[in-house]
């Protein structure tokens, strides 16, 4: 994985953590595929987890999973971002959904 990637916390990513992931200058999108709730296993506290995402750059789109590690099931890169892009995610999406454990 890019540098970017190995940056991911080694657990699914909280819904507060992929909204920084927004904000961070490494990535251009930052997309759940889904969302579970879940407990933090500290605090047991609420918290509203992801294991698969769609991550963008301006050269490339990947799907991850989280299984036991982020795993990129897919990765289209990308020449022209605006035209390129959403093809791109639609491709990484069905790779997402595809993936089994």
């Amino acid at each position: 994985m890019s540098d970017a990637l190995d940056s991911l916390p080694a657990r699914p990513l909280r819904q507060r953590e992929v909204t920084a992931l927004n904000h961070a200058d490494a990535f251009t999108l930052v997309v759940p595929v889904d969302r579970e709730e879940a407990v933090e296993a500290e605090t047991r506290e609420p918290v509203v987890v992801t294991e698969r995402l769609i991550l963008g750059t301006d050269d490339w789109v990947k799907g991850l999973v989280y299984d036991g590690g982020w795993v990129v099931v897919e990765s289209v890169a990308v020449d022209d971002p605006d035209e390129e892009r959403f093809e791109a995610m639609r491709d990484c999406e069905a790779a997402v959904a595809d993936y089994e454990a």
